[in-house]
């Protein structure tokens, strides 16, 4: 089954961004994971468990909001934590251990926003959707898997 994975972020945001993976979840049978993002100040940290700090209740009230919409919408969906040093290597590491088809993720801010997010989207190497002005419509194209090579896909607009 295919993954579309939502990286959560500011409250608003995250709401829009699990509608419309929900809906394109729905749409192409896949299921949807939405994903916490926990920084860890060391490498050596990442995996160790050594900073479990509790998620506020804002952090659960919009992680619980997000599951109950995609429950919602029908597709399968799970909630998990993802430690990260580095969010643009976090995002990259997290669609490629869920095997994501599409993500959902805020673009990267500060001075270097714009050259963060395009080394984001060259590291994926896989739909990204930020939701920013001057995005394009979404359009996720997914492979059934049992479709061979050269086969067409569903294409969800």
């Amino acid at each position: 089954m295919s993954i579309i994975l939502v990286i959560t972020g500011e409250p608003e945001w995250t709401r829009r961004a699990v509608h419309l993976a929900a809906a394109a979840a729905r749409e192409a049978d896949a299921a949807v994971v939405l994903l916490h993002m926990v920084p860890v100040a060391h490498l050596e940290y990442l995996g160790a468990g050594a900073r479990e700090a509790l998620l506020s209740v804002a952090e659960f009230d919009t992680l619980n909001e997000g599951a109950a919409t995609v429950a919602a919408y029908g597709p399968a969906v799970t909630v998990e934590l993802f430690e990260f040093s580095d969010y643009n290597g976090g995002v990259v590491c997290a669609a490629e251990h869920y095997g994501a088809a599409a993500v959902f993720a805020a673009a990267p801010g500060g001075l270097l926003g714009r050259l963060r997010l395009w080394a984001l989207r060259r590291g994926l190497r896989r739909p990204l959707y930020t939701l920013g002005d001057g995005d394009p419509t979404i359009t996720l194209a997914i492979p059934p898997e049992e479709a061979a090579v050269g086969q067409p896909v569903r294409v969800i607009q």
